[in-house]
């Protein structure tokens, strides 16, 4: 089989062949750069498929990365938010304020008494029938005992001493109509004079018999043995003056 003739570079003429001349070598081929090596990929698991790096692993990536500064991006705008609003402490309910207490009524003023020899009240103190107005009457021995001034009906004012008669422990009071009712058992149809100890009744329109005569308060009820002690009195002007006892 004849020699095949040797393949020459494509851009390199082939030099003939002189007799009596060396054939001069041939100029070696321009070095070329190597390929770069191509890393292997590794294989996939049996049954999935190869995963394709240039198709899919780079998109993930960039979707992970984006996704993370996202939400790093949100993260620094609540926190910023946080810290700028202003933080308020929680308002404690108030109790209800207590009612103020009522105030108690403030004491009338003691009323002043008087005492007798002298004046014990006014025509206009005393302008109703059976109006009362208690005084004090002192003795010429200095002694001092409770009295009352009644008008009685018919502009007739009459003063008696609420000491017992013949020196007793008791003070007579002025009884009404319901008191005599129901405290001495007497049913009357205006006030009188009562004992509460010896439950005697002295009905100051009526006369009774006195060592000296006759007397308001005639006994209508009970174990007295005479009205009770009679105080002097007479209107001077507006006023109404008590003088001696008997």
């Amino acid at each position: 089989m004849p020699d095949e003739p040797k393949k020459t570079s494509d851009l390199q003429a082939a030099q003939p062949a002189i007799p009596g001349v060396p054939a001069r070598a041939a100029r070696p081929a321009p070095a070329t750069k190597p390929a770069p090596a191509v890393k292997a990929t590794p294989a996939a698991p049996a049954g999935q498929p190869a995963a394709n790096k240039e198709a899919k692993g780079q998109p993930a990536y960039y979707l992970w990365a984006a996704g993370g500064g996202a939400i790093l991006v949100l993260v620094i705008a609540i926190a910023w938010w946080a810290h700028g609003v202003p933080r308020t402490a929680p308002v404690a309910p108030q109790a209800a304020a207590p009612a103020p207490a009522a105030q108690p009524a403030p004491p009338k003023p003691a009323e002043r008494i008087a005492v007798a020899p002298g004046p014990i009240a006014t025509t206009s103190e005393m302008k109703e029938a059976w109006s009362t107005r208690q005084f004090l009457y002192r003795a010429a021995s200095g002694e001092t005992s409770p009295a009352l001034l009644v008008r009685l009906p018919g502009d007739a004012y009459w003063a008696i001493s609420l000491r017992e008669p013949y020196g007793g422990t008791c003070e007579l009071e002025f009884a009404s109509v319901e008191k005599l009712r129901a405290d001495y058992n007497l049913i009357a149809s205006h006030p009188m004079i009562g004992d509460p100890c010896t439950h005697t009744v002295y009905d100051l329109t009526r006369y009774g018999s006195g060592p000296n005569g006759l007397v308001r308060g005639a006994i209508v009820a009970g174990i007295g043995v005479r009205p009770p002690l009679a105080i002097e009195v007479q209107v001077e002007g507006l006023e109404i003056v008590a003088s001696r006892s008997e």
